[in-house]
């Protein structure tokens, strides 16, 4: 799991990763996290936390087998116990490396592969927009030349 070591550095210089706990918190209340690291040595609270945003919230958990010093000198900062992925396609490359080192990441790696296939889907299509015909448009609209003390501009 080493390897994700150095795509979670990636991630973070991306800015799509999130660290720390109380961040963690509000990034998975806003329904914008994809994936949570927990260290392997991670603290009692935090793992509690952890496992309630995985049952009530639905986001799926990766145990690492670094400790978070080592994962919080990967990103270039204190050690840090529990990051949270808002990416899907960098939490989608982070549930393969996991399922390559731990079989029982393998059926959470293939469902966030599938969700990364959606949303890649989604990308590029835009809906049409009409042109407003409001007072905002610069249509054959003629602009008046008088100042409001009635002469005229240069």
């Amino acid at each position: 799991m080493h390897d994700m070591l150095g795509l979670l550095g990636l991630c973070f210089r991306a800015g799509r990763l999130v660290c720390g706990d109380d961040a963690v918190a509000d990034t998975v209340s806003a329904g914008e996290a994809r994936l949570l690291l927990l260290a392997g040595d991670a603290g009692a609270g935090i793992c509690r936390r952890v496992a309630y945003h995985q049952q009530n919230r639905g986001v799926p958990v990766v145990r690492m087998d670094c400790s978070a010093a080592e994962m919080g000198q990967a990103l270039g900062r204190r050690p840090t116990a529990v990051c949270c992925i808002t990416d899907a396609g960098f939490a989608a490359a982070a549930a393969q490396k996991a399922a390559a080192a731990d079989e029982t990441y393998a059926a959470l790696a293939q469902q966030l592969g599938e969700k990364k296939k959606r949303v890649e889907s989604r990308r590029g299509h835009k809906k049409p927009r009409k042109k407003s015909a409001g007072k905002h448009t610069s249509g054959n609209v003629r602009k008046s030349t008088d100042t409001k003390r009635g002469g005229e501009r240069a």
